[in-house]
């Protein structure tokens, strides 16, 4: 069976050396397109995965830096190497931090170009076996715990209901905080779950074009009783003539869900719920010019968020929440999934609070 062949973006203003590298790779078997600008680099990495982009630090229009923070962002399969003068060295390791896998100087070394590309996507390769071999060990590994104790819960219920004999009060009791420590670790393991798929990009987005309207006023229902039962006020608000966005309903009905759940668990008795959506224009990384997005954002009027806690919302790693109370403490993985959905989607997603203030949640969609 014939290999793929390996594809190649080069963008470069010097059309001379441009051409020569490509006409160089394509020798050695590299399927390869050009670009003769950032703008344009850009523009082709959006319409196509490449394996590599080789990009130079100066370019009209868009510099190589904006490109790569692109590539990152919207290709992260994609393998960076970067061109610079010598008197550019700085910027190369600026683009290192930034994700670059390498960087050659001027004049490129044609000879030891070719092997350090295939080394690279060698090394590449190794690295997203290794993350998929870890990923389904982890996904079988909380499938194999997730059955046994959901099956645990069904028997305690067999037991609740009197199927194994009559229970006394206190026996009815215990097995019942069984019961909410199993819906615990249920709950606990399912989030673990997705987010193992999400962050293994097992999950693709079921993308369509629709109104974000919609899809609040349909969780803004499904809350109606827990808002009403807690006398809790809710106001919704949609900005007039808000254009359609592309997005996955269901996986932003998931955030959605979390953030009104959350918003419910932290307010008061007699508090209040803000919802609004409305367009904004944002800059998603510094040096970038602003985008329009569409915004949704959920204040809750509870005891607000400490500020030292603020970077830490969405920390996989955390167990800490804004309330100290330990029934509503949480291992914080629902935003965590809520962060990887924003992101798959080109979004953003932030928390802006003040302790005693309330709290605000905020994603954002871009327009196309």
């Amino acid at each position: 069976m014939e290999q793929e062949k390996v594809s190649v973006l080069i963008a470069d203003d010097e059309d001379p050396l441009r051409m020569t590298v490509a006409a160089w790779l394509k020798d050695e078997g590299f399927e390869v397109d050009q670009a003769a600008d950032g703008e344009e680099a850009i523009r082709k990495i959006s319409s196509k995965d490449y394996d590599v982009a080789i990009l130079d630090i100066k370019m009209p229009g868009a510099n190589g830096l904006e490109v790569l923070r692109y590539a990152k962002k919207n290709s992260p399969y994609t393998e960076v190497v970067m061109m610079t003068g010598m008197s550019d060295v700085g910027m190369a390791v600026e683009a290192m931090k930034l994700g670059s896998r390498e960087y050659l100087t001027k004049p490129v070394d044609m000879d030891q170009l070719v092997p350090q590309l295939r080394a690279m996507l060698k090394k590449r390769d190794a690295e997203e076996r290794i993350r998929r071999l870890q990923t389904e060990h982890t996904s079988r590994l909380l499938y194999d715990l997730h059955n046994p104790i959901a099956g645990l819960k069904q028997s305690i219920g067999y037991l609740l209901k009197g199927m194994a004999g009559p229970l006394g009060d206190h026996q009815k009791e215990l097995l019942g905080y069984m019961t909410t420590s199993i819906d615990k670790v249920v709950g606990l393991l399912s989030d673990m779950m997705d987010l193992t798929k999400l962050e293994g990009g097992r999950v693709r987005l079921n993308k369509g074009i629709g109104a974000l309207e919609s899809t609040v006023n349909a969780m803004t229902q499904e809350f109606r009783v827990p808002i009403e039962s807690n006398k809790i006020t809710l106001d919704v608000y949609f900005e007039p003539e808000l254009p359609p966005v592309e997005y996955d309903s269901e996986k932003i009905a998931q955030v959605i869900h979390n953030f009104l759940s959350n918003a419910i668990k932290y307010t008061p008795a007699q508090g209040a719920i803000v919802i609004q959506v409305r367009k904004v224009a944002l800059v998603l990384e510094e040096g970038q010019q602003s985008s329009e997005f569409e915004m949704v954002s959920v204040f809750n009027s509870g005891q607000g968020i400490p500020k030292e806690e603020l970077p830490l919302i969405f920390d996989r790693f955390r167990d800490l929440v804004a309330a100290k109370d330990d029934k509503k403490r949480t291992t914080g993985l629902g935003l965590v999934i809520c962060q990887r959905i924003i992101e798959a989607h080109n979004g953003k997603i932030w928390v802006e609070s003040e302790l005693n203030k309330g709290a605000t949640f905020f994603f954002a969609l871009p327009i196309r």
